[in-house]
């Protein structure tokens, strides 16, 4: 192939329509996905960084069909600041299922749980040396298992208004449904006033790219200025309540052949106030950062 077909090719690639969300591919997923949450104090001093990263399989079910798709968690470890990184026995081969067609809008199903992870399990976590892990540490373990579907979600067409099913050519871009939306803040720690609202949440087509050998669409995730606020009650002496605004910003890779997600990088900024009794003890910025990708059953196995 000569330049000049080498160039017609490419601007063809360029132009062309993409039909982003068209069928997934029924057979299992393995992931790796990976959430870094750095605590920097409201002078921008780094406090603490805690690694939080689990081996993941996705069995997807037949959704015309009504069924469920399975998750099940191989291993997941969390490392905190300079300690060394410990994993937790109780999570290796725990399974949920989720049923995308019984959630509502903000992903709670029937039972109350989100994404029906079911935060009971997530209470009194032990690592592999018998230490019980802090009750910051279980929320953290929980938001990690959440992550992987409120951010690959967009990777999937919408059942209403606008979503990936609007971007057809490389440029587009689209205020995708749920933007400016408010909903209740998941976990127990958190009382029904708690909340999380959403800026503007925009998904752009930004071009094209190869993960792994697949091509893939690069996907451009903004989710504008959200606001959220969580009052807590951590024992009866503990009335808290720690009021943010957050941005997060995603670079998701779509592979062309499957429509699963392949490669998945994120940044969430936060700026956080926390209150005890109405006075206020701390102010911090939190950066998290999650990272999911693909790899093969092989080397799942060995993982």
């Amino acid at each position: 192939m000569n330049k000049e077909t080498t160039d017609m090719a490419g601007q063809e690639a360029l132009l062309q329509e993409y039909d982003l969300a068209g069928r997934r591919s029924k057979e299992n997923h393995y992931y790796i996905v990976q959430s870094e949450l750095a605590t920097h104090s409201s002078k921008g001093v780094l406090k603490s960084t805690d690694t939080y990263r689990e081996l993941l399989k996705v069995e997807p079910g037949n959704r015309s069909a009504g069924e469920a798709d399975r998750f099940t968690c191989k291993r997941f470890s969390v490392k905190r600041g300079d300690t060394p990184q410990v994993t937790i026995p109780s999570l290796e081969g725990f399974s949920y299922d989720v049923n995308k067609d019984l959630l509502d809008a903000s992903g709670i199903d029937q039972n109350g749980e989100l994404y029906s992870v079911p935060e009971e399990t997530f209470e009194g976590l032990v690592d592999d040396s018998g230490t019980k892990l802090p009750f910051e540490v279980g929320y953290q373990v929980y938001s990690a298992f959440y992550y992987y579907h409120s951010y690959t979600d967009y990777a999937e067409p919408t059942s209403q208004g606008s979503g990936i099913q609007n971007l057809r050519r490389i440029g587009d871009r689209t205020v995708v449904e749920g933007s400016f939306a408010e909903s209740p803040l998941p976990g127990k720690l958190a009382k029904d006033s708690a909340f999380w609202k959403n800026g503007e949440i925009t998904l752009a087509f930004n071009g094209l790219s190869v993960v792994d050998g697949k091509p893939c669409a690069v996907l451009g995730l903004d989710s504008g200025v959200c606001h959220w606020s969580m009052p807590m009650t951590y024992m009866p002496i503990m009335n808290l309540k720690t009021v943010g605004v957050s941005n997060y910003q995603a670079d998701i890779h779509l592979d062309l052949e499957t429509r699963w997600v392949r490669k998945l990088d994120m940044v969430l900024f936060e700026i956080t106030t926390t209150t005890m009794w109405g006075i206020p003890v701390e102010k911090s910025i939190p950066v998290t950062k999650l990272a999911i990708w693909a790899i093969s059953e092989d080397e799942f196995d060995r993982g």
